[in-house]
């Protein structure tokens, strides 16, 4: 057990903004355990001081704690609206290139991405009409990300025309063409607290906030604008984007992809189904209703609903979710329930809509999100379920059987580092569960997860990915 790990924590928040949970503090551990052996430091209070006064310690210490997991055209739908629709629209209304950051840019996938994109539709114009930027905190990525060379890992999803076309291949490696690397231009920055450069008109900060804590998000915000061009456009990633709704900065979407935006001049598009859905309903009847009966005749048949869910008798307990509903169209237990009975019998596309209605509700709804994650889930939309399991383990950090389909889709996408590292959370939380049932974080969604089976599956792909490990 490492004493004063507190103030490792609290060090490495003041400087780059990593908030370290109770599921993420393994990964701190793992790094001092290995940056103090390489250092011959058995001490945790005198690394601690050496962590503290050396930046170039600090920096190496960075490159172990900051988790690079990106890979090219991660989430396309956000980079084709941005090349086929943001860049055109700046580029007709001012004479002057286009600038784009992609923040926290890792080893640099995301905005070369970009440059493949924009070379594709400006050919040798792009010079002129985009100008690309990246930055990182971890200077060793930041030297993976300028030297362009990378595994097959990196192109999972990929066109092999596009690979063939701006790549060529140098043993296990391949080397981006210098044409398309020299359009970019990548800088060390703490994107929290320094402003790399003014009057940005496209920022991306994609799986990255989730790391940050509510205070630092807000913080970061704050930054981000006074960055950002008063027509310009703020992306996150697909799951961060309700955790970053703070009113900072206006939530926008175009063409079903979300985006942040100045609220004085933000560009006219189609308002955010969030917004309105909520715009008010007649709903007379329910409001007039005496509401004690109401709410006791309500509670009875969700208590039989839930009966008949847990002995698989379907069709009994949708009727009794059926009276619910008759009575109160937007009661989230009854929608919840429904949803489940809807993904037991494979019917995603219901399961999904009451997913939606909650979050119309409550945009902060674990239980909705976890629907979400399993119906694409079990449709095999790996990249969509891991934004939705993504989000459910960001709110509730507790919840095992979130990170372990999340590790599943992890292992099935060939990310084997995530997914490693993700079981032995699930195998964490389950020991912690076992230990001390009283602080098990559960969320009411009306499905068992039986720990014993999921501790064994988690053993399970463990031992085969230590057998691949060799």
């Amino acid at each position: 057990m490492i004493p004063n790990l507190p103030d490792y924590a609290r060090l490495i928040k003041d400087r780059v903004g990593l908030h370290f949970d109770n599921a993420m503090e393994a990964l701190l551990e793992s790094a001092l355990s290995r940056r103090m052996a390489e250092q011959e430091i058995s001490n945790y209070y005198e690394y601690y001081e050496r962590l503290r006064i050396s930046q170039d310690e600090f920096d190496s210490f960075v490159t172990l704690i900051t988790i690079n997991e990106t890979y090219f055209f991660r989430e396309s739908d956000t980079l084709d609206l941005i090349c086929d629709k943001w860049v055109p629209r700046l580029l007709q209304q001012r004479s002057g290139p286009v600038r784009i950051l992609s923040a926290g840019c890792s080893s640099g996938e995301e905005a070369y991405s970009l440059a493949i994109k924009l070379h594709e539709k400006y050919q040798n114009g792009m010079a002129q009409q985009v100008e690309i930027y990246g930055c990182d905190i971890d200077p060793v990525i930041l030297a993976k990300a300028r030297n362009a060379c990378y595994s097959s890992y990196s192109f999972r999803g990929v066109e092999p025309l596009i690979q063939q076309r701006y790549f060529t291949r140098t043993g296990n490696l391949f080397r981006l063409h210098d044409e398309i690397r020299e359009k970019v231009s990548f800088h060390r920055t703490n994107i929290i607290k320094e402003q790399l450069l003014p009057e940005v008109d496209i920022i991306l900060l994609r799986n990255v906030s989730i790391y940050f804590d509510t205070p630092t998000r807000r913080e970061l915000h704050g930054n981000l604008l006074k960055m950002l061009q008063p027509q310009g456009a703020l992306f996150f990633g697909n799951a961060e984007t309700l955790a970053n709704n703070f009113d900072i900065l206006k939530l926008e979407q175009e063409e079903g992809i979300f985006y942040f935006c100045h609220h004085r001049e933000a560009p006219k598009v189609a308002p955010v189904p969030r917004v309105a859905v909520r715009v008010p309903l007649p709903r007379a009847p329910v409001v007039c209703e005496p509401p004690a009966p109401t709410v006791l005749q309500c509670d009875d048949w969700l208590k039989k609903a839930r009966a008949c869910l847990d002995e698989k008798c379907f069709s009994e307990a949708e009727a009794c979710i059926a009276c619910v509903l008759r009575n109160d169209p937007r009661n989230q237990e009854a929608l919840l329930i429904q949803g489940v009975i809807a993904l037991e019998q494979r019917e995603f596309s219901q399961t999904a809509g009451n997913a939606q209605k909650i979050l119309a509700q409550d945009e902060w709804s674990a239980e909705a999100k976890m629907l979400l994650g399993l119906a694409m889930m079990w449709q095999h939309q790996t990249q969509q379920a891991i934004a939705w399991f993504k989000q459910v383990v960001y709110q509730e950090p507790g919840y095992w059987p979130a990170h372990y389909y999340l590790a599943e889709m992890y292992r099935q996408s060939e990310l084997r580092q995530p997914a490693q590292r993700t079981y032995r959370v699930v195998m964490q939380l389950l020991n912690d569960e076992m230990n001390n049932p009283a602080t098990v974080c559960r969320l009411r969604l009306p499905m068992v997860f039986p720990g014993n089976t999921f501790r064994f599956l988690c053993e399970h792909q463990l031992a085969q990915f230590a057998h691949q490990n060799g």
